[in-house]
């Protein structure tokens, strides 16, 4: 699968929505600095796996976690646009949510048939 424009998509109300949704669920506060019983201000939402790889995941609570802006920056390698080893941690973590949604939609595309 390619990767797709998210230009329109961060800017739609969706996305605003779902965004102050996610900061509030949070606390406003980075999850990862409070992994390390640090307290920052989250300002960024960040796509677990990336909203470019994965399109459908974009506005799902179990895909988003707030962060900070140097946390963020640590789960993208800005070069390759690839995950960093934080990023795949986090996306290993949510690897039974990312599976899920796959084995539930092929069997409702399999009762379309």
């Amino acid at each position: 699968m390619g990767r797709v424009s998210n230009k329109s998509f961060y800017g739609s109300k969706k996305w605003t929505v779902k965004r102050k949704k996610i900061l509030k669920r949070d606390g406003y506060e980075c999850q990862n600095c409070r992994r390390y019983f640090r307290s920052k201000e989250a300002k960024v939402v960040h796509h677990i796996y990336f909203y470019e790889d994965y399109s459908e995941f974009g506005l799902m609570n179990w895909n988003l976690v707030s962060l900070c802006d140097g946390c963020h920056n640590k789960m993208h390698n800005r070069l390759t646009n690839e995950a960093t080893k934080l990023g795949k941690e986090y996306q290993s973590k949510r690897k039974v949510d990312f599976n899920n949604y796959f084995k539930n939609k092929n069997k409702i595309n399999k009762y379309k048939e």
